[in-house]
């Protein structure tokens, strides 16, 4: 329950840094340039029409030897990534679906633990339509 509640708290401070974030494009660009994207040169060779093995040997030659290529286009990066998680394809309402139910069991086994302890402790249940309020930050989901 704790490690639940102190992932809330960290999501929350996530919400408020994230959006003052900012992506140098040039340094992320530069970045790119060389070996960073080969696999993408070497499928693009490959959708051109060369063997992939054949492929792979000449990129590798080539980094090797300290030449480079043209870094694909952001668009290109992100259309070839579309594994759930990936950067073309976040997954992000089925994460959230995932989240909504890991706080709702949470919720649940919290009202049974409170329940154990009061049973335990010789006290009644509180009375019906009373709510048991849950314990941590309570942040919307967005």
């Amino acid at each position: 329950m704790r490690g639940l509640e102190r992932t809330g708290g960290m999501l929350e401070a996530m919400t408020l840094a994230v959006p003052m974030l900012e992506v140098d494009r040039e340094r992320a660009r530069a970045a790119l340039a060389g070996g960073a994207l080969a696999t993408d040169e070497v499928m693009r060779r490959v959708e051109a029409g060369r063997p992939f093995r054949s492929a792979y040997r000449e990129v590798a030659g080539e980094l090797k030897d300290g030449q480079g290529f043209e870094p694909p286009s952001s668009d290109q990066i992100i259309a070839r990534r579309k594994s759930t998680g990936g950067l073309g394809n976040l997954g992000l309402p089925e994460l959230r679906s995932r989240i909504r139910r890991s706080l709702a069991w949470g919720a649940r086994e919290r009202r049974r633990f409170d329940h154990a302890l009061r049973k335990l402790a010789g006290k009644s249940a509180p009375p019906r339509g009373r709510a048991v309020l849950p314990r941590g930050p309570a942040a919307p989901l967005r």
